[in-house]
């Protein structure tokens, strides 16, 4: 058994340090990427038995258990992939893996991620990610049903706000984050399908104090995800993604002015540096030498949605850039291989976010990216739904 552990890692080192061709060269068509995308996602649904998805796999140990929270807003993207590409199978898998986390729901509402470690209290943003799922299951495959668990998580996540807006209790590591306004996005949604005001004004009233939090360079304080790091583009695309998304939502602009500071900003240093590294100061000052992949998609989705709002080509080339450098990272070739299609945590793998581990979310993401860019490019921005899926 050991013998086959340490052959079995040896190997998952050998394939992720191997050198690989320039960026340009690893570009291939979307289609190839996302179906390696897909293929992957659905193998990290399988290894938990259809019901949920791996947190992800981890170089030299193999697939990681369950993720609620990351199967939680997967579930919007197999609806998206089951629409898009004709795949309804993808409707029946997230039906499955909307049956399981409401299986493991709290009875006050909230969700902890039990399998994966010995912390049980529940926790905003994973409760909030969750509600993703239920939101587009109710929306899209008509799951009145989750309504019930939907409002649950929705009056959790209620009762863990302050006045003026800031989830302060159940946050993990302790600490008030700013990216959190991507779970009041799900908030705004559930008041949207149950015309209940009171999770649409907590959700605005997170967003107004997410904007306090913006400074004068486009960015946002309070948005470490532990106590002393960094900010990382993951956090700062969670944020711009949850503005943006309320914004359109709601029909309040400013916090889609708010999404277009920060980009503004985004493009200056892309434009200036041609790359974003994973930890970024409050001034936009480089904090380390890394990639984070994930916001690297992430930012793409926000980039080629104002595109598709403002018509600025410049959001477009950002974000087709930034994906394309995703893409590169892609391991399409190796069909046998675990991590086939999958997106690493960091460029290296071994940089500081998600250390030698293919996380699910960065695949999740990356075929969100993918699926964007084919719809902006295929209508005009007059022509582009103002409201994409749920999620």
């Amino acid at each position: 058994m050991f013998v086959h552990f340490a052959v079995q890692a040896v190997r998952d080192l050998a394939r992720t340090l191997k050198p690989v061709a320039r960026p340009v060269d690893r570009v291939r068509s979307d289609d190839e990427h996302l179906h390696a995308a897909i293929t992957w996602l659905q193998r990290s649904i399988d290894v938990c038995g259809g019901k949920a998805s791996s947190k992800g796999y981890r170089v030299g140990h193999g697939w990681l258990p369950p993720y609620r929270e990351t199967s939680g807003y997967l579930i919007p993207t197999l609806l998206r992939v089951a629409a898009s590409l004709s795949r309804p199978e993808f409707g029946h898998v997230a039906d499955r893996v909307g049956d399981w986390l409401a299986s493991v729901q709290r009875r006050d509402g909230g969700f902890s991620e039990e399998e994966l470690g010995p912390e049980r209290h529940p926790v905003v943003f994973n409760t909030g990610q969750i509600l993703h799922g239920f939101n587009a299951l109710v929306i899209h495959r008509h799951r009145s049903d989750l309504l019930g668990p939907a409002r649950r998580a929705g009056d959790f996540l209620l009762e863990c706000m302050d006045a003026s807006g800031c989830f302060v209790r159940n946050t993990s590591h302790g600490i008030v984050h700013a990216y959190n306004v991507r779970t009041a996005w799900a908030l705004y949604t559930l008041g949207t399908i149950t015309g209940d005001e009171r999770y649409t004004h907590g959700a605005v009233a997170n967003a107004d104090w997410t904007l306090q939090q913006q400074t004068d360079q486009g960015f946002f304080r309070q948005n470490q995800f532990k106590p002393g790091g960094n900010p990382n583009t993951h956090g700062i695309a969670y944020v711009l993604q949850g503005l943006l998304e309320i914004s359109l939502l709601s029909g309040e602009r400013r916090f889609a002015d708010a999404v277009r500071r920060s980009c503004e900003r985004i493009v200056s240093i892309h434009g200036a540096k041609r790359r974003l590294v994973a930890e970024i100061g409050e001034g936009g000052e480089f904090l380390s030498d890394y990639v984070c992949l994930t916001g690297l998609a992430q930012l793409a989705i926000v980039q080629f949605r104002l595109y598709a709002l403002d018509g600025d080509q410049r959001y477009l080339n950002t974000g087709l850039n930034l994906l394309d450098e995703v893409a590169a990272s892609q391991n399409v070739l190796a069909t046998g291989s675990p991590h086939y299609g999958a997106i690493k945590g960091s460029e290296p793998i071994w940089g500081r976010y998600a250390p030698l581990q293919y996380p699910n979310w960065a695949t999740k993401f990356f075929v969100d990216a993918l699926l964007t860019k084919k719809e902006v490019l295929k209508r005009n921005e007059n022509s582009l739904p103002v409201q994409l899926p749920a999620g």
